[in-house]
């Protein structure tokens, strides 16, 4: 790959391994790289990577080749392993570069660059060196000629000490991550708006699932453990796409798109109907329920029509049935039931035609509204949350009118 950014230099190097390949009989492809192809938000370096794979990956797939070799040596090895210790966060710290990933093999990765270049010697053969990885240009090459002489001269032997420190830590991070990984699935739970930690949480745990399972940065991370250890339910964080609620049970955890829900409402006739409502399946009519599905159940006759179905809001008030006609804010109501987080901005409340509140969801119907004896004429409202239709299920939405 002709990355173009030094001029004749590259270009004689293109040129250079086109006449090796013709007089060893290698099939050879050249990709000559536009420079408008590497700007990018994270350097050049980053963005000449992303299209040395996509295009070598392209090249396998089209049947060139079943595997991929790259030359990284191991002096690639240290300088990664010392990024990593000084810059990154990750609590894989001594991750380095591996021999194997996917289909990419690094046959060199053991091989010192003085090793390599004797060998070529040995078997009269030539070789260039890239200048522009004698610049201090490059952070790497900061690491190579100012950090890493003064170690070796610490510790002659730096490099096969690192390795070895690399391949005991692959080991040790193999059975820790089963450790994790054991105690996450116990720990954390499938909901519809994304998954709940039920339990205790120690700070190291949290810290791994968060940086590794949601890729948090090292200071969301912090910020995560911070909301954790506070204990302060409804307390949220809005990081990395997603939102993280203390609540009681432990801590939530769902899609941005899910904390802030514009379901439309849904308009209710007598004759009731169904409907996939944001995370609600909802069905509504005269049809007794099966025996333990919870539902708000009225006397039909009392009901002025048309219902609507609505999200609550903060303010709403409802009399509900067995408190003697006293007024109950919502706000109220939703921790007396264990209703926080995403479940309490997924509530709903059903109003008449007059714009009272007669039922709120999971909760009770109106003072005074409820059946009074099995003769009644009954209207139900079955609500069961967490049934995510499909798109072939889900109505249009405009008005959100009953099927």
């Amino acid at each position: 790959m002709d990355h173009g950014l030094r001029g004749l230099e590259s270009a004689r190097e293109a040129d250079w391994v086109r006449g090796f390949a013709q007089r060893k009989g290698l099939p050879l492809e050249v990709l000559k790289v536009r420079e408008d192809m590497l700007r990018g938000k994270r350097g050049i370096q980053a963005a000449a990577r992303n299209i040395r794979y996509q295009w070598m990956e392209s090249l396998l797939n089209q049947g060139k080749g079943f595997w991929g070799a790259t030359a990284h040596i191991l002096e690639d090895q240290i300088e990664t392993l010392l990024y990593r210790l000084v810059r990154s966060p990750s609590p894989k710290l001594w991750e380095g570069i591996p021999y194997r990933r996917g289909r990419w093999l690094r046959p060199l990765l053991y091989c010192h660059r003085e090793e390599i270049i004797s060998y070529l010697r040995s078997r009269q053969e030539g070789y260039l060196l890239d200048s522009s990885n004698y610049t201090p240009k490059y952070f790497r090459n900061q690491m190579r000629w100012w950090s890493l002489p003064p170690l070796y001269q610490i510790n002659p032997s730096l490099a096969e000490s690192w390795v070895a420190r690399w391949k005991l830590y692959r080991l040790q991070w193999k059975r820790l991550w089963a450790c994790y990984s054991r105690w996450m699935s116990r720990w954390l739970s499938p909901t519809p708006y994304g998954e709940i930690g039920r339990g205790p949480a120690a700070k190291d745990a949290l810290y791994v699932v968060a940086k590794i399972r949601w890729r948090l940065t090292d200071a969301a991370a912090h910020r995560l453990w911070t909301l954790w250890k506070a204990k302060r339910s409804g307390a949220y964080i809005s990081t990395g796409g997603r939102v993280f609620v203390r609540v009681p049970q432990g801590l939530q955890v769902g899609l941005q798109e899910y904390w802030m829900p514009l379901w439309p409402e849904w308009m209710l006739s007598e004759g009731g109907g169904t409907c996939f409502w944001g995370l609600w399946e909802l069905k509504a009519g005269d049809q007794a329920p099966q025996p333990g599905e919870r539902v708000l159940a009225w006397n039909k006759h009392l009901l002025h029509f048309p219902l609507r179905v609505r999200l609550w809001k903060r303010g709403d008030t409802m009399r509900p049935e067995g408190l003697e006609g006293h007024t109950k804010r919502l706000s109220d109501i939703w921790p007396e039931i264990g209703v926080y987080g995403f479940e309490r901005k997924h509530a709903f409340v059903v109003e008449d035609a007059e714009g009272r509140i007669i039922g709120a969801a999971g909760y009770r119907v109106a003072a005074g509204m409820s059946p009074s004896s099995p003769e009644t004429e009954i209207f139900y409202l079955r609500a069961v949350y967490g049934r995510i239709s499909s798109a072939s299920e889900q109505p249009s939405y405009p008005g959100a009118q009953s099927t």
